[in-house]
């Protein structure tokens, strides 16, 4: 088994290992168009591992040898309503508080596009796209050019005046070394606005939100591990906060003067100590947790129950890793209409459309997202589908 040696972030070697997952696929957004092709896809154990120096926590046992974002990588969320209205709303923020009307606009790892198409169209600028997933054709707006690659020192040339990286940071296992490649792809003279968005650790540690790790997220931050790792490599932080209930982690930043400055630091940087002793109590909860899930759904198949899981992509993955031996959820529900008829990877259970529901008829839902609970609540109310319901 592969096992890193020093953290990431900080290249600490004072790493304590805290939870492992076994057999995780390694695998969760790509699409699988066969039952027999999503259960053959390799599975690797998971390691989770927190540097007592910086706070990081990372997976430990992590095959950086894998090629995992461009084979038919489908990642869309904005077919939700719910984070459509999210995304407008962080982006006429952004928009306002640092000017960015008509101005160069940047995403690095841009998925579909989604964003930084919602971001050029509501600042009226151009926007430039990185990513190898990236599909010819999903956009059409004449304002974007996208680079089906990884990023580069070149694309630091394009002198962007706003840098955005959304839900990418967490699949960059050498983290330190992203970062120091886009300090340094910044021209000297330049000064644009960064933005990132991650998925936050302290809210998994505290609710135990086993379903939110999985293989392809190896970099796992908190406020303090992330704003340490910017200004490590050469960015001024201007601010760092929680939202969309609490599961994202904003950061915006902006390259470091020549000039030694002093840091400012926010109420969300907490002590590592701190970091320390949610780790410390997630150790005791998580089986617990893992406990009476396991036997919820083992009661469900004892009563002959249809369970199905509203919520396709990574947590479902992570969800149903640590119960695939109780063969109980054939069907995942995801309304992105690209994900239809795939397979999850590693596990088996197929993607459908909500409409499917209406001739299915499941006795229990279980929604990936609370986030979605009254979206979806709505949809099935509509289809005449009134199963019991959990929220994770």
């Amino acid at each position: 088994m592969i096992h890193h040696a020093s953290c990431p972030s900080c290249h600490g070697q004072n790493l304590n290992d805290f939870f492992q997952i076994k057999n995780a696929p390694i695998f969760s957004l790509v699409t699988v168009t066969s039952k027999d092709e999503a259960l053959a896809v390799p599975k690797q154990d998971i390691q989770l591992s927190f540097c007592q120096e910086c706070g990081f926590i990372f997976n430990r046992s992590y095959d950086t040898g894998i090629n995992y974002f461009t084979m038919g990588y489908e990642d869309q969320q904005g077919f939700s309503a719910t984070f459509m209205a999210y995304l407008k709303r962080i982006s006429e923020t952004l928009i306002d508080e640092y000017q960015l009307q008509g101005k160069a606009l940047m995403e690095i790892g841009c998925g579909k596009g989604d964003f930084i198409n919602l971001l050029s169209d509501l600042a009226q600028g151009d926007g430039i796209g990185v990513d190898p997933a990236y599909v010819e054709g999903r956009q059409n707006n004449p304002r974007l050019t996208f680079y089906k690659e990884f990023y580069d020192h070149k694309h630091g040339l394009l002198k962007p005046d706003f840098i955005c990286c959304r839900h990418t940071m967490e699949h960059v296992f050498d983290t330190y070394g992203f970062l120091r490649l886009l300090r340094e792809s910044i021209p000297d003279g330049q000064r644009p606005v960064l933005f990132f968005e991650v998925p936050q650790i302290n809210r998994i540690l505290d609710i135990q939100a086993f379903w939110d790790i999985y293989y392809e997220h190896c970099s796992y931050f908190n406020a303090t591990s992330f704003a340490a790792l910017f200004r490590r490599c050469g960015f001024t932080i201007c601010d760092v906060r929680l939202d969309y209930g609490d599961q994202y982690l904003l950061l915006e930043a902006v390259p470091a003067g020549q000039e030694p400055e002093q840091a400012q630091f926010f109420d969300l940087e907490e002590p590592v100590t701190r970091t320390a002793e949610r780790v410390a109590r997630f150790q005791v909860e998580i089986s617990r947790q893992l406990g009476e899930w396991r036997q919820q759904l083992e009661a469900e198949k004892q009563s002959g129950n249809k369970v199905v899981i509203w919520g396709g992509g990574s947590k479902s993955v992570g969800f149903l890793t640590n119960f695939a031996d109780l063969s109980l959820i054939d069907y995942v529900v995801d309304i992105n209409p690209n994900m239809e008829g795939n397979f999850i990877p590693g596990i088996g259970s197929q993607y459908v459309q909500p409409e499917f529901l209406k001739q299915y008829q499941p006795d229990t839902v279980i929604i990936m997202n609370g986030m979605y609970r009254d979206e979806i609540t709505k949809t099935m109310t509509d289809m005449g589908v009134t199963p019991q319901i959990f929220t994770l």
